[in-house]
Protein backbone atom coordinates (compact mmCIF):
# COMPACT_ATOMS: atom_id res chain seq x y z
CA UNK A 1 0.00 0.00 0.00
CA UNK A 2 1.04 3.61 -0.54
CA UNK A 3 3.05 5.16 2.30
CA UNK A 4 0.21 7.17 3.87
CA UNK A 5 2.32 8.27 6.84
CA UNK A 6 4.04 11.06 4.94
CA UNK A 7 0.76 12.10 3.30
CA UNK A 8 -0.47 12.93 6.81
CA UNK A 9 1.84 15.94 6.90
CA UNK A 10 -0.48 17.64 4.41
CA UNK A 11 -3.34 17.30 6.93
CA UNK A 12 -1.61 19.19 9.74
CA UNK A 13 -3.61 22.40 9.30
CA UNK A 14 -6.88 20.47 9.10
CA UNK A 15 -6.00 18.39 12.17
CA UNK A 16 -5.36 21.54 14.20
CA UNK A 17 -8.65 23.05 13.02
CA UNK A 18 -10.62 19.97 14.11
CA UNK A 19 -8.75 19.98 17.42
CA UNK A 20 -9.56 23.65 18.13
CA UNK A 21 -13.23 23.13 17.31
CA UNK A 22 -13.52 20.05 19.54
CA UNK A 23 -11.57 21.72 22.35
CA UNK A 24 -14.28 24.38 22.62
CA UNK A 25 -17.18 21.94 23.04
CA UNK A 26 -16.01 19.51 25.77
CA UNK A 27 -18.60 17.05 27.07
CA UNK A 28 -18.41 14.39 29.77
CA UNK A 29 -19.78 10.90 30.27
CA UNK A 30 -21.46 8.57 27.83
CA UNK A 31 -23.72 11.11 26.12
CA UNK A 32 -21.78 13.61 23.99
CA UNK A 33 -24.33 15.17 21.61
CA UNK A 34 -22.26 18.09 20.29
CA UNK A 35 -19.08 16.06 19.93
CA UNK A 36 -20.80 13.16 18.21
CA UNK A 37 -22.63 15.55 15.87
CA UNK A 38 -19.33 17.21 14.96
CA UNK A 39 -17.64 13.87 14.25
CA UNK A 40 -20.57 12.71 12.11
CA UNK A 41 -20.49 15.94 10.11
CA UNK A 42 -16.78 15.47 9.35
CA UNK A 43 -17.27 11.79 8.47
CA UNK A 44 -20.08 12.72 6.09
CA UNK A 45 -17.78 15.21 4.41
CA UNK A 46 -15.22 12.43 3.96
CA UNK A 47 -17.79 10.22 2.25
CA UNK A 48 -18.07 7.83 5.18
CA UNK A 49 -21.08 6.35 6.98
CA UNK A 50 -21.20 5.40 10.63
CA UNK A 51 -23.07 3.12 13.00
CA UNK A 52 -24.68 4.45 16.17
CA UNK A 53 -25.60 2.55 19.33
CA UNK A 54 -28.32 2.93 21.99
CA UNK A 55 -27.41 4.28 25.40
CA UNK A 56 -24.25 6.19 24.47
CA UNK A 57 -22.69 8.43 21.83
CA UNK A 58 -20.17 5.91 20.51
CA UNK A 59 -19.72 5.59 16.75
CA UNK A 60 -18.00 3.07 14.48
CA UNK A 61 -16.96 3.37 10.84
CA UNK A 62 -15.69 0.71 8.43
CA UNK A 63 -13.23 1.42 5.63
CA UNK A 64 -11.99 -1.13 3.09
CA UNK A 65 -12.89 -4.80 3.02
CA UNK A 66 -13.18 -4.92 -0.77
CA UNK A 67 -10.57 -7.66 -0.98
CA UNK A 68 -11.69 -9.65 2.07
CA UNK A 69 -9.02 -10.11 4.71
CA UNK A 70 -8.82 -9.33 8.42
CA UNK A 71 -10.21 -6.39 10.38
CA UNK A 72 -8.14 -4.05 12.51
CA UNK A 73 -9.60 -1.38 14.78
CA UNK A 74 -8.35 2.13 15.52
CA UNK A 75 -9.80 3.61 18.69
CA UNK A 76 -10.10 7.22 19.93
CA UNK A 77 -11.93 8.46 23.03
CA UNK A 78 -14.01 11.65 22.74
CA UNK A 79 -14.98 12.76 26.27
CA UNK A 80 -13.63 15.50 28.54
CA UNK A 81 -13.41 16.25 32.29
CA UNK A 82 -15.34 18.32 34.82
CA UNK A 83 -12.57 20.92 35.05
CA UNK A 84 -12.75 24.70 34.63
CA UNK A 85 -10.10 25.52 32.03
CA UNK A 86 -7.31 27.96 32.97
CA UNK A 87 -4.99 27.45 29.98
CA UNK A 88 -5.21 30.93 28.53
CA UNK A 89 -5.60 29.45 25.04
CA UNK A 90 -7.60 31.64 22.64
CA UNK A 91 -9.90 28.67 21.97
CA UNK A 92 -10.28 27.60 25.63
CA UNK A 93 -13.59 26.12 26.69
CA UNK A 94 -15.99 28.23 28.72
CA UNK A 95 -18.63 25.69 29.80
CA UNK A 96 -16.99 24.45 33.02
CA UNK A 97 -15.63 21.34 31.33
CA UNK A 98 -12.23 20.83 29.71
CA UNK A 99 -10.36 18.52 27.38
CA UNK A 100 -7.60 18.21 29.98
CA UNK A 101 -6.55 14.73 28.89
CA UNK A 102 -6.22 15.21 25.14
CA UNK A 103 -9.21 13.23 23.93
CA UNK A 104 -10.01 16.06 21.51
CA UNK A 105 -6.63 15.43 19.88
CA UNK A 106 -7.27 11.67 19.70
CA UNK A 107 -10.56 12.29 17.90
CA UNK A 108 -8.95 14.77 15.52
CA UNK A 109 -6.15 12.37 14.64
CA UNK A 110 -8.58 9.49 14.06
CA UNK A 111 -10.60 11.71 11.73
CA UNK A 112 -7.37 12.39 9.87
CA UNK A 113 -6.62 8.67 9.69
CA UNK A 114 -10.13 8.15 8.33
CA UNK A 115 -9.42 10.62 5.52
CA UNK A 116 -6.13 8.96 4.60
CA UNK A 117 -7.55 5.46 4.67
CA UNK A 118 -10.66 6.41 2.69
CA UNK A 119 -8.47 7.91 -0.03
CA UNK A 120 -6.59 4.57 -0.30
CA UNK A 121 -9.54 2.27 0.41
CA UNK A 122 -8.98 0.12 -2.68
CA UNK A 123 -5.43 -0.65 -1.55
CA UNK A 124 -6.33 -1.97 1.90
CA UNK A 125 -5.74 -5.69 2.34
CA UNK A 126 -8.64 -5.89 4.78
CA UNK A 127 -10.97 -3.69 6.79
CA UNK A 128 -10.16 -0.85 9.17
CA UNK A 129 -12.81 -0.23 11.83
CA UNK A 130 -12.73 3.19 13.48
CA UNK A 131 -14.05 3.34 17.05
CA UNK A 132 -15.03 6.76 18.43
CA UNK A 133 -15.69 6.07 22.11
CA UNK A 134 -17.37 8.14 24.86
CA UNK A 135 -16.97 7.98 28.63
CA UNK A 136 -13.32 6.95 29.04
CA UNK A 137 -12.97 9.26 32.06
CA UNK A 138 -16.05 7.61 33.55
CA UNK A 139 -18.26 5.72 33.81
CA UNK A 140 -16.42 3.83 31.05
CA UNK A 141 -17.53 3.69 27.43
CA UNK A 142 -15.42 0.82 26.17
CA UNK A 143 -17.24 -1.86 28.16
CA UNK A 144 -20.73 -1.04 26.80
CA UNK A 145 -19.28 -0.88 23.29
CA UNK A 146 -17.83 -4.37 23.80
CA UNK A 147 -21.30 -5.50 24.91
CA UNK A 148 -22.71 -3.89 21.76
CA UNK A 149 -20.55 -6.28 19.73
CA UNK A 150 -18.26 -3.55 18.40
CA UNK A 151 -15.18 -5.73 18.77
CA UNK A 152 -16.74 -9.02 17.62
CA UNK A 153 -15.55 -8.70 14.01
CA UNK A 154 -12.14 -7.24 14.92
CA UNK A 155 -8.86 -9.23 14.83
CA UNK A 156 -6.50 -6.62 16.33
CA UNK A 157 -6.56 -3.06 17.64
CA UNK A 158 -4.35 0.03 17.87
CA UNK A 159 -4.90 3.01 20.18
CA UNK A 160 -2.90 6.05 21.19
CA UNK A 161 -2.82 8.64 23.95
CA UNK A 162 -1.05 11.99 23.90
CA UNK A 163 1.24 13.40 26.57
CA UNK A 164 4.06 12.14 28.75
CA UNK A 165 1.95 9.75 30.79
CA UNK A 166 4.33 6.78 30.53
CA UNK A 167 7.46 8.70 31.54
CA UNK A 168 10.75 8.08 29.79
CA UNK A 169 13.53 10.53 28.94
CA UNK A 170 15.15 12.12 25.92
CA UNK A 171 13.83 13.40 22.61
CA UNK A 172 11.30 11.01 21.15
CA UNK A 173 7.92 10.96 19.45
CA UNK A 174 6.39 7.76 20.83
CA UNK A 175 6.55 5.69 24.01
CA UNK A 176 5.40 2.07 24.06
CA UNK A 177 5.69 -0.97 26.31
CA UNK A 178 5.85 -4.65 25.38
CA UNK A 179 3.15 -5.77 27.82
CA UNK A 180 1.70 -4.09 30.95
CA UNK A 181 0.85 -0.51 30.01
CA UNK A 182 -1.76 0.86 32.42
CA UNK A 183 -3.00 -0.48 35.73
CA UNK A 184 -6.35 -1.86 36.75
CA UNK A 185 -8.28 1.11 38.13
CA UNK A 186 -10.87 0.46 40.82
CA UNK A 187 -12.70 2.93 43.05
CA UNK A 188 -13.77 1.99 46.58
CA UNK A 189 -16.45 3.44 48.87
CA UNK A 190 -16.37 2.37 52.53
CA UNK A 191 -19.40 3.38 54.61
CA UNK A 192 -18.80 3.12 58.38
CA UNK A 193 -21.63 3.13 60.89
CA UNK A 194 -20.97 3.73 64.57
CA UNK A 195 -22.95 5.37 67.36
CA UNK A 196 -23.03 9.13 67.56
CA UNK A 197 -23.14 11.27 70.66
CA UNK A 198 -21.51 14.07 72.64
CA UNK A 199 -17.78 14.61 72.14
CA UNK A 200 -17.29 14.82 75.90
CA UNK A 201 -18.49 11.23 76.43
CA UNK A 202 -16.74 9.10 73.78
CA UNK A 203 -17.13 6.01 75.98
CA UNK A 204 -20.87 6.16 75.31
CA UNK A 205 -20.32 6.28 71.54
CA UNK A 206 -18.74 4.28 68.76
CA UNK A 207 -16.70 6.90 66.95
CA UNK A 208 -16.70 6.23 63.16
CA UNK A 209 -13.92 8.79 62.67
CA UNK A 210 -11.53 6.75 64.79
CA UNK A 211 -12.64 3.58 62.99
CA UNK A 212 -11.98 5.30 59.66
CA UNK A 213 -8.47 6.23 60.79
CA UNK A 214 -7.72 2.63 61.73
CA UNK A 215 -9.07 1.31 58.43
CA UNK A 216 -6.96 3.78 56.46
CA UNK A 217 -3.85 2.71 58.34
CA UNK A 218 -4.57 -1.02 58.15
CA UNK A 219 -5.20 -1.01 54.42
CA UNK A 220 -1.63 0.09 53.77
CA UNK A 221 -0.33 -3.18 55.19
CA UNK A 222 -1.73 -4.84 52.07
CA UNK A 223 0.87 -2.93 50.05
CA UNK A 224 3.78 -3.16 52.45
CA UNK A 225 3.32 -6.70 53.82
CA UNK A 226 1.05 -8.72 51.53
CA UNK A 227 2.19 -7.73 48.04
CA UNK A 228 5.22 -8.92 46.10
CA UNK A 229 7.60 -5.93 45.95
CA UNK A 230 7.88 -6.48 42.19
CA UNK A 231 4.12 -6.06 41.73
CA UNK A 232 2.76 -2.53 41.36
CA UNK A 233 -0.01 -1.74 43.86
CA UNK A 234 -1.39 1.61 44.98
CA UNK A 235 -4.11 2.09 47.60
CA UNK A 236 -5.07 5.73 48.05
CA UNK A 237 -7.88 6.87 50.34
CA UNK A 238 -8.46 10.33 48.93
CA UNK A 239 -11.63 11.41 50.74
CA UNK A 240 -12.83 11.19 54.35
CA UNK A 241 -16.31 12.54 55.09
CA UNK A 242 -17.78 12.66 58.60
CA UNK A 243 -19.72 15.05 60.77
CA UNK A 244 -20.96 18.55 60.01
CA UNK A 245 -18.02 20.65 61.02
CA UNK A 246 -18.93 20.82 64.70
CA UNK A 247 -16.41 20.63 67.55
CA UNK A 248 -18.25 18.45 70.04
CA UNK A 249 -20.49 16.02 68.16
CA UNK A 250 -19.34 12.49 67.37
CA UNK A 251 -21.09 11.60 64.11
CA UNK A 252 -23.02 8.44 63.42
CA UNK A 253 -21.32 7.64 60.12
CA UNK A 254 -18.14 8.22 58.13
CA UNK A 255 -17.41 7.60 54.47
CA UNK A 256 -14.07 6.80 52.86
CA UNK A 257 -13.49 7.03 49.12
CA UNK A 258 -10.36 5.95 47.34
CA UNK A 259 -8.70 4.44 44.30
CA UNK A 260 -6.82 1.16 43.92
CA UNK A 261 -4.34 0.45 41.13
CA UNK A 262 -2.91 -2.99 40.28
CA UNK A 263 -1.00 -4.19 37.24
CA UNK A 264 -1.25 -7.99 37.65
CA UNK A 265 -4.79 -9.47 37.50
CA UNK A 266 -3.99 -12.03 40.23
CA UNK A 267 -2.80 -9.22 42.50
CA UNK A 268 -5.93 -7.19 41.78
CA UNK A 269 -8.19 -10.01 42.98
CA UNK A 270 -6.19 -10.45 46.17
CA UNK A 271 -6.07 -6.72 46.95
CA UNK A 272 -9.81 -6.17 46.46
CA UNK A 273 -10.66 -9.18 48.61
CA UNK A 274 -8.32 -8.02 51.40
CA UNK A 275 -9.65 -4.45 51.37
CA UNK A 276 -13.13 -5.78 52.07
CA UNK A 277 -11.91 -8.22 54.75
CA UNK A 278 -9.68 -5.74 56.57
CA UNK A 279 -12.20 -2.90 56.53
CA UNK A 280 -15.03 -5.04 57.86
CA UNK A 281 -12.85 -6.79 60.44
CA UNK A 282 -11.43 -3.49 61.71
CA UNK A 283 -14.91 -2.01 62.05
CA UNK A 284 -16.19 -5.08 63.89
CA UNK A 285 -13.18 -5.05 66.22
CA UNK A 286 -14.12 -1.50 67.22
CA UNK A 287 -17.86 -2.26 67.64
CA UNK A 288 -18.83 -0.57 64.40
CA UNK A 289 -19.96 -1.93 61.05
CA UNK A 290 -19.14 -1.05 57.48
CA UNK A 291 -20.00 -1.78 53.88
CA UNK A 292 -17.42 -1.90 51.08
CA UNK A 293 -18.38 -1.24 47.47
CA UNK A 294 -16.14 -1.20 44.40
CA UNK A 295 -17.32 0.95 41.49
CA UNK A 296 -16.25 1.95 37.96
CA UNK A 297 -13.46 -0.60 37.73
CA UNK A 298 -11.19 -0.79 34.68
CA UNK A 299 -8.93 -3.82 34.09
CA UNK A 300 -5.22 -3.46 33.38
CA UNK A 301 -4.31 -2.72 29.77
CA UNK A 302 -1.76 -5.23 28.50
CA UNK A 303 -0.18 -4.89 25.06
CA UNK A 304 0.26 -7.90 22.80
CA UNK A 305 3.90 -8.45 21.81
CA UNK A 306 3.14 -9.28 18.17
CA UNK A 307 0.97 -6.18 17.81
CA UNK A 308 3.70 -4.09 19.42
CA UNK A 309 6.31 -5.53 17.06
CA UNK A 310 4.13 -4.69 14.08
CA UNK A 311 3.74 -1.13 15.38
CA UNK A 312 7.48 -0.81 16.01
CA UNK A 313 8.27 -1.97 12.48
CA UNK A 314 5.96 0.72 11.10
CA UNK A 315 7.16 3.43 13.48
CA UNK A 316 10.84 2.70 12.80
CA UNK A 317 10.29 2.99 9.07
CA UNK A 318 8.21 6.17 9.38
CA UNK A 319 9.97 8.01 12.22
CA UNK A 320 13.37 6.40 12.67
CA UNK A 321 14.60 4.39 15.64
CA UNK A 322 15.70 7.35 17.78
CA UNK A 323 12.17 8.77 17.95
CA UNK A 324 10.89 5.56 19.59
CA UNK A 325 11.22 4.88 23.31
CA UNK A 326 10.48 1.33 24.54
CA UNK A 327 9.74 1.57 28.25
CA UNK A 328 10.52 -1.20 30.75
CA UNK A 329 7.11 -0.88 32.39
CA UNK A 330 3.86 1.03 32.18
CA UNK A 331 2.24 3.36 34.71
CA UNK A 332 -0.51 3.23 37.29
CA UNK A 333 -3.06 5.39 35.52
CA UNK A 334 -6.24 3.70 34.34
CA UNK A 335 -7.43 3.32 30.72
CA UNK A 336 -10.72 1.75 29.74
CA UNK A 337 -9.45 0.72 26.30
CA UNK A 338 -8.38 -2.26 28.43
CA UNK A 339 -11.88 -3.68 27.87
CA UNK A 340 -11.13 -3.85 24.12
CA UNK A 341 -7.66 -5.24 24.75
CA UNK A 342 -9.11 -8.01 26.93
CA UNK A 343 -11.05 -9.22 23.91
CA UNK A 344 -8.51 -8.73 21.12
CA UNK A 345 -4.71 -8.35 20.85
CA UNK A 346 -3.64 -4.73 20.65
CA UNK A 347 -0.95 -2.08 20.84
CA UNK A 348 -1.44 1.10 22.86
CA UNK A 349 1.20 3.80 22.49
CA UNK A 350 1.90 7.33 23.68
CA UNK A 351 2.38 10.26 21.28
CA UNK A 352 4.65 12.66 23.18
CA UNK A 353 3.53 16.27 22.78
CA UNK A 354 3.52 18.20 26.06
CA UNK A 355 3.78 21.99 25.82
CA UNK A 356 4.02 25.01 28.16
CA UNK A 357 0.81 26.74 29.16
CA UNK A 358 0.36 30.25 27.70
CA UNK A 359 -0.96 31.44 31.06
CA UNK A 360 2.38 31.03 32.87
CA UNK A 361 4.85 29.19 30.66
CA UNK A 362 4.83 26.05 32.83
CA UNK A 363 4.30 22.48 31.62
CA UNK A 364 1.41 20.68 33.34
CA UNK A 365 0.33 17.06 33.28
CA UNK A 366 -3.02 15.68 32.21
CA UNK A 367 -6.10 16.47 34.31
CA UNK A 368 -4.73 19.89 35.27
CA UNK A 369 -6.74 23.04 34.38
CA UNK A 370 -3.64 24.43 32.62
CA UNK A 371 -2.80 21.28 30.66
CA UNK A 372 -1.63 22.10 27.13
CA UNK A 373 -0.25 20.13 24.21
CA UNK A 374 1.99 20.74 21.21
CA UNK A 375 -0.18 20.27 18.10
CA UNK A 376 2.80 20.17 15.73
CA UNK A 377 3.02 16.37 16.05
CA UNK A 378 -0.64 15.68 15.24
CA UNK A 379 0.23 14.61 11.71
CA UNK A 380 2.63 12.01 13.07
CA UNK A 381 -0.01 10.47 15.34
CA UNK A 382 -2.56 10.50 12.55
CA UNK A 383 -0.08 8.98 10.11
CA UNK A 384 1.09 6.31 12.54
CA UNK A 385 -2.46 5.13 13.19
CA UNK A 386 -3.31 4.90 9.51
CA UNK A 387 0.00 3.33 8.48
CA UNK A 388 0.04 0.85 11.38
CA UNK A 389 -3.43 -0.37 10.44
CA UNK A 390 -2.57 -0.72 6.75
CA UNK A 391 0.75 -2.48 7.46
CA UNK A 392 -0.85 -4.91 9.89
CA UNK A 393 -3.55 -5.85 7.40
CA UNK A 394 -0.93 -6.38 4.68
CA UNK A 395 1.14 -8.79 6.79
CA UNK A 396 -0.17 -12.34 6.26
CA UNK A 397 1.77 -13.69 9.25
CA UNK A 398 -0.14 -11.59 11.82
Amino acid sequence: MTDVFHEARQLQEQLESWYRDLHQIPETGLILPKTAAYVKEVLTGLGLTWQEYPGHSGLTVKIGGRHGGKTVALRADMDALEIQEESGLPFASTNGKMHACGHDTHTSMLLGAAKLLKEHEDELAGTVKLIFQPGEEGPGGAEPMVKDGVIDDVDGIFALHIGNTLGGTGERTVDVTWAETTAADDQVIIEITGLGGHGSTPHKCVDPVVVAAQIINNLQYIVSRETDPFDSVVITIASVEAGRGTFNVIPETATLKGTIRNVAPRTRDHVLDRIREIAQATAKMMNASCTVDFVDGYPALVNDRRMVQSFLDTAARCLGEKEINILPHGETGGEDAAFFFQERPGCYFILVCSAPCPADGQVYGAHHPRFCIDPSVFWKGCGLMAQSAADWLANPTL
